[in-house]
């Protein structure tokens, strides 16, 4: 029955009430998109049909096969210089340098504080890495043997490149020198020895020293050894040394 409404004297018909006339609107609607749908679908398979079809040809296989096998070398060749293990052959220890420094003064634009310049000393070790581009840390311990009293310090380097001509260093503060000398002023004969061990990650690689004699079984003065970067010597020579780790890295 078709629904209708007399209002006025007009009779208004329902379409919506009548469920043909409802599955007649359903299917106007649904119906082109249906087919919208199906047609995508059809091209979408089409193109990937076509797509398998560029890949198998012999050229895009070659190509492909060309540009794997570069891929397989470079991560070869990458992984070879990070992996490359570092031995005793790769690191040469060859010099042990002591000095005596005066702390640098600097001119600034602020009022200048007038002080006595203090003395440093200086360990450099002159060292090379042959036979590996890169080495990724070294750490270097160095014992001092400065007027009978023995000195121990440590420093690790990063990224060191292949070749000579590579630093490391360490200082002895002033005041550190004043408890060292009692209070006198640094001269060679206070100079023992000084013993310079190298390693990776727990691995000796090499060591050396000014004199060749054992260290000696003596008490040891930790923390008198300090890195460049804590001294005012820190901004000076910086592409003389190598790169030094930062702390808690």
């Amino acid at each position: 029955m078709e629904g209708t409404n007399e209002k006025e004297g007009t009779k208004e018909t329902r379409v919506f009430d009548n469920p043909k006339s409802k599955m007649f609107v359903i299917q106007q609607i649904f119906l082109p998109l249906r087919r919208d749908i199906h047609k995508n679908t059809v091209v979408f398979s089409t193109t990937v049909q076509q797509t398998k079809t560029i890949m198998n040809t012999p050229l895009m296989k070659n190509i492909a096969a060309t540009i794997a096998a570069l891929g397989l070398l470079a991560a070869g060749a990458s992984a070879q210089t990070l992996a490359t293990p570092v031995t005793a052959k790769n690191i040469k220890l060859s010099k042990i340098s002591p000095a005596v420094l005066s702390t640098p003064e600097y001119n600034v634009s602020i009022a200048n504080k007038r002080s006595e310049a203090l003395k440093w000393f200086e360990i450099e070790v002159e060292f090379e890495v042959k036979d590996v581009e890169l080495v990724d840390e070294l750490t270097f311990q160095y014992t001092v043997l400065l007027n009978g009293k023995l000195c121990p310090g440590e420093v690790t380097h990063v990224n060191i490149p292949k070749g000579n001509n590579r630093y490391s260093v360490m200082y002895i503060s002033p005041r550190s020198l004043d408890r060292i000398t009692g209070g006198k002023a640094l001269n060679a004969g206070m100079i023992d020895n000084i013993w310079v061990k190298v390693s990776k990650s727990g691995q000796l690689l090499g060591e050396t020293s000014m004199k060749k004699a054992p260290l000696p079984n003596l008490p040891q003065m930790p923390d008198q050894l300090v890195k460049k970067s804590d001294t005012p010597f820190q901004v000076l020579w910086w592409d003389r040394y190598e790169a030094v780790k930062a702390t808690g890295r």
